[in-house]
């Protein structure tokens, strides 16, 4: 799996997470504020187990702040100007975040060595703690 596959695939996380702002399937359902004063979107709803977010009665230009939030960051996230950069997983759901440099963010851009320590890193930690030996191929 070479450089170019990676970013396909980081790319189509973004196309996707657009599709889905953009048919109401998930929307903002919180901020995460970095100490660095950047900040991430978490983006939910009913296909990652929660709730779309919605406005109360009493606010009823709530759900139109909520929409146009929702458009930026699909907007945002078209343009590659942001990125989904991971989950936040709780009980029962997880949401998607995204953010990027107009959110006071670095990009995150693929890359290949690192993801390749990455991988190889988790899989040495996971066989470990499932106490599992690999055998290295026998020299004929």
């Amino acid at each position: 799996m070479g450089i170019q596959a990676i970013q396909a695939l980081y790319r189509s996380l973004d196309v996707i997470t657009v599709v889905l702002l953009l048919t109401g399937q998930i929307t903002i359902s919180g901020v995460f504020v970095t100490t660095e004063g950047g900040f991430s979107l978490s983006l939910a709803g009913p296909i990652t187990g929660g709730a779309r977010s919605v406005s109360n009665e009493s606010t009823p230009n709530g759900n139109f702040v909520i929409d146009v939030i929702d458009v930026i960051a699909a907007f945002l996230l078209i343009l590659d100007q942001i990125n989904v950069i991971g989950t936040f997983v709780s009980a029962h759901r997880f949401t998607i975040v995204i953010s990027g440099p107009p959110f006071g963010e670095p990009k995150r851009v693929a890359y290949l060595p690192a993801t390749l320590r990455f991988f190889s890193s988790y899989r040495e930690t996971v066989l470990q703690k499932c106490n599992v030996a690999i055998q290295k191929p026998r020299k004929k």
